[in-house]
């Protein structure tokens, strides 16, 4: 039987499942830098091991309030076209395995279909959305050509 494996998230007091497949690592919020003239749920940037990581809003994109980050909030890092990505969420609440089963597609033509959500997960009681991870940064990534125009950075020795 076909499985999903999901990181449960939890943003503005609802649960949310991630392809824990794309899912590089969680860590503990810290400031970032912010960038002039970007995506507005880009927060900013933060240094992960010697590689810059923007950071992006899941509230924003979700569409829910966005209040100032918290100490207590959480980044997850995805790899996304094969470049990291942080997602500001409230909370990570689980890892969990769903039956394919338990999974309602967006692609079936659902009236609940959106743009950000490939299915809805039955998971005990409650129903959860599986975000799309493409959909959700896909669009508010730098285009690789404009990324490629950029000067190499090198390190001084």
């Amino acid at each position: 039987m076909d499985r999903y494996d999901a990181l449960l998230i939890n943003v503005a007091d609802q649960t949310y499942a991630l392809p824990l497949l794309q899912i590089q690592e969680i860590r503990g919020w810290s400031p970032v830098s912010p960038l002039p003239d970007t995506d507005p749920s880009c927060l900013g940037v933060i240094n992960l091991r010697g590689q810059v990581l923007p950071v992006f809003d899941a509230r924003h994109i979700l569409g829910k309030p966005a209040p100032e980050a918290r100490p207590q909030d959480v980044i997850v890092v995805a790899v996304l076209q094969g470049k990291p990505l942080g997602l500001l969420v409230d909370s990570v609440s689980d890892i969990i395995d769903i039956d394919a089963g338990a999974i309602s597609r967006a692609d079936q033509g659902e009236a609940w279909s959106s743009g950000l959500v490939d299915g809805i997960a039955t998971v005990g009681e409650r129903l959860v959305p599986l975000l799309a991870l493409q959909k959700l940064a896909g669009n508010r990534l730098p285009a690789q050509d404009k990324m490629a125009a950029l000067p190499a950075m090198t390190e001084a020795a």
